[in-house]
């Protein structure tokens, strides 16, 4: 009886240490595989609009004006000649 017990146990720990190692690795992949986010400041010029800035970037448009404009907390699109304005980086 001592063996079968002994078997189940160490199952048990073997099935507990996959679980455990699976799950430390999900975290620390999802806390250190994004690479660090770079920002950029650019001045607001005249004929500039969140669309115009925003298509200089990489990725998709409106995504980039939704990332701006949290970035600047912004509520509307207006944007001021001379307004100081956070954009990601993307190189």
């Amino acid at each position: 009886m001592r063996i079968k017990n002994m078997k189940r146990f160490i199952t048990f720990l073997t099935i507990l240490f996959i679980g455990i190692s699976f799950l430390t690795n999900m975290f620390l992949n999802k806390v250190f595989s994004h690479e660090q986010e770079k920002y950029q400041s650019i001045m607001v010029s005249q004929g500039d609009t969140l669309w115009s800035i925003a298509s200089g970037l990489k990725g998709n448009v409106n995504e980039n004006i939704y990332n701006i404009k949290k970035l600047n907390n912004l509520d509307s699109s207006n944007i001021f000649i001379g307004q100081e304005l956070v954009i990601p980086d993307y190189d």
